[in-house]
């Protein structure tokens, strides 16, 4: 099993993976505890039972895209990310919104076009940005070539980084090989500055070792998509060439 993401260790990956799990184990333990509470009328914290029981879905979502996240980086094989996604999804539901989990649903839109997960998950997803009316141009375009999507709204919840792939979609109707080099570009110079104010931008340098890898997931996607020939985004930082290629490989 070789790393994908050489910025963490195989040994430290596992730990976040067994840490994350024993988490999600303990949150649902603790669901189910409050839950009983409710039917009681028991009330032990400050906080509504429900509001705490919402928390820990939130938090259950999260553990479980990074446990997603780390083993693709770790080097785990794509049938295994294949089985991790479909319980990532499952747990989206009552995890996931769109004020926090805007980055959260283009990758799973995006991991679920290269993996060609079945349709029922993505009219899942599908029906996720319809309940909780995520208007943005990627999402919409993601949509569009893995279920019945015909909305497209022509602006980016978040211009920075991502208003890029307008520019790669719409190079690639005329010039396929320019669009390569401006989704090189993207890899290249604006993905990673553009999550400078995210929580896990430069985790890899964290003394807690929280790092679970760095993964444009969309950036793959839009190769799917459009039909462009990555083969020199091989080795390039950020980009999940063996999740495109999965096919090849099996």
């Amino acid at each position: 099993m070789e790393l994908r993401d050489k910025l963490n260790t195989k040994e430290r990956y596992q730990e976040l993976i067994n840490k994350k799990e024993k988490f999600i184990q303990e949150d649902f333990l603790e669901i189910k505890s409050l839950a009983e509470d409710e039917k009681k009328g028991i009330q032990k914290y400050p906080r509504r039972n429900n509001e705490i029981i919402e928390a820990k879905y939130d938090n259950i979502f999260n553990y479980q895209c990074n446990i997603l996240v780390a083993k693709y980086s770790i080097g785990q094989p794509i049938s295994s990310i294949k089985e991790e996604y479909k319980i990532t999804v499952s747990f989206m539901e009552k995890g996931w919104d769109a004020i926090s989990g805007y980055i959260e649903m283009v990758w799973m839109l995006s991991i679920g076009i290269m993996l060609e997960a079945e349709p029922d998950i993505l009219e899942k997803l599908k029906s996720l940005v319809e309940r909780d009316h995520l208007n943005d141009y990627l999402v919409d375009f993601l949509l569009q070539n893995c279920t019945q999507w015909s909305k497209q709204t022509p602006k980016f919840k978040f211009p920075r980084p991502y208003k890029a792939t307008q520019d790669i979609i719409s190079l690639a109707q005329t010039d396929k090989t320019a669009a390569l080099e401006r989704l090189k570009k993207y890899l290249n110079k604006e993905w990673y500055r553009g999550h400078s104010d995210l929580g896990w931008y430069d985790d890899h340098k964290s003394k807690w070792q929280t790092h679970t890898g760095y993964w444009s997931f969309e950036s793959g996607a839009l190769v799917k998509i459009l039909g462009l020939d990555d083969t020199l985004l091989k080795d390039q930082p950020y980009y999940p060439y063996d999740m495109v290629h999965w096919r090849k490989t099996t």
